[in-house]
């Protein structure tokens, strides 16, 4: 799948730059590219000085800074009216024909992104009718999300993009922290690495690849389309494969080596439910998607059936599309996508916490000279 991916203000402009990096990967080591173009939209012009570092795939866009007061995420989306026709024209047109979907990123706590991604998304569905239009949204840290301010741009992001993108992939900015702490320091670009990752196989697998890397069960474009709808949340997980495994996989039809490999895709599929990108259980979505990686010499067809078959009674026999790829070299990994999520403890709780932020907002403003 080859996407546009459209950042917004700052936490945006910088996972849009890491999609570029993505890319790069998913070209060097499969020969697809996936990313055709990204773009950074920001009102700070140092920061998108900054960016242009990336590669000629990331474009920056500078937006006049705000004339107007008043709460964040309101003040964003009266600059994406503005400005968002003008943005639109101002990037290639002529990519669009080779792209399958656009993703729009921002984080749901700020100004220009919170604000602006629910009106920029609406105008490109508008223009581009018969693309989709996906979301990616940072939820804040534990200390951001009990700020006023904070509770109400995210309530306010959540409810207009939720309306307006066709399937909007949710990040715990505080799970994601956690897990990104245990690889390495949980710097802002191990933050922004750790969101990204989990789309390079599926992105890569449902492109035209070298005819070595296909599975038994190939997933498609329009399998990814039809399984997105709705609050989404991705998943990621590996389990690695020891070279003493892998001269036990070259046995051929061997009882053993068949149970190590369905083994290690178990494992695989076990982390990656552990990992996803928000809070959630398998059996409030309605929709689902796999996608199982592994060595083509270790590939057998139990290590998918079993995937799939476990997968459908998490969903409780929910829509499951699912298939295998055999681009990795020396493990199993599992990317796991539920959608048409219907109920999201987080997203209730924003959702119940917004009408007293809204007090105490009202208050400060009343306050203020």
């Amino acid at each position: 799948m080859k996407l546009v991916v459209i950042g917004i203000g700052d936490c945006g402009c910088n996972i849009a730059a890491e999609f570029v990096r993505l890319g790069q990967r998913a070209r060097a080591e499969s020969g697809v590219d996936v990313i055709v173009r990204s773009y950074a939209i920001n009102d700070d012009p140092a920061g998108l000085t900054a960016l242009r570092k990336v590669g000629d795939k990331l474009l920056t866009i500078q937006i006049p800074a705000a004339a107007a007061t008043g709460r964040e995420s309101e003040v964003g989306a009266e600059l994406m009216r503005a400005n968002g026709d003008r943005i639109i024209a101002t990037m290639r047109a002529g990519e669009f024909f080779e792209t399958d979907a656009f993703m729009l990123v921002a984080s749901s706590a700020g100004c220009v992104g919170s604000g602006g991604i629910s009106i920029l998304a609406r105008k490109l569905k508008e223009r581009y009718v018969n693309k989709p239009v996906y979301a990616l949204i940072v939820l804040p840290l534990t200390a951001e999300g009990n700020v006023p301010a904070s509770v109400y741009n995210t309530a306010l992001c959540l409810k207009s993009i939720d309306k307006t993108a066709d399937a909007v992939f949710l990040f715990d900015n505080e799970k994601v922290m956690s897990e990104a702490s245990i690889k390495s320091t949980a710097s802002n670009d191990a933050l922004n690495r750790e969101i990204v990752a989990p789309f390079l196989d599926l992105l890569r697998a449902s492109e035209k690849v070298d005819p070595k890397f296909l599975g038994t069960s190939n997933i498609g474009i329009g399998d990814i389309v039809q399984s997105l709808n709705g609050w989404s949340a991705i998943g990621y997980g590996r389990a690695q494969i020891s070279p003493a495994g892998l001269t036990l996989f070259r046995r051929g039809d061997h009882f053993e080596s068949k149970g190590e490999e369905t083994i290690k895709a178990m494992e695989a599929l076990s982390s990656a439910l552990s990992h996803f990108s928000i809070q959630c259980r398998l059996e409030d979505a309605r929709k689902a998607l796999y996608l199982l990686c592994v060595p083509g010499k270790n590939a057998n067809i139990n290590m998918a059936r079993s995937v799939g078959n476990r997968m459908r009674e998490l969903t409780n026999n929910g829509e499951v599309r699912g298939g295998d790829f055999y681009g990795v070299k020396d493990h199993a990994s599992v990317t796991l996508i539920a959608s048409r999520i219907t109920y999201l403890d987080k997203v209730k709780d924003y959702y119940e916490r917004a009408s007293a932020a809204v007090e105490e907002l009202k208050k400060k403003e009343t306050q203020e000279p």
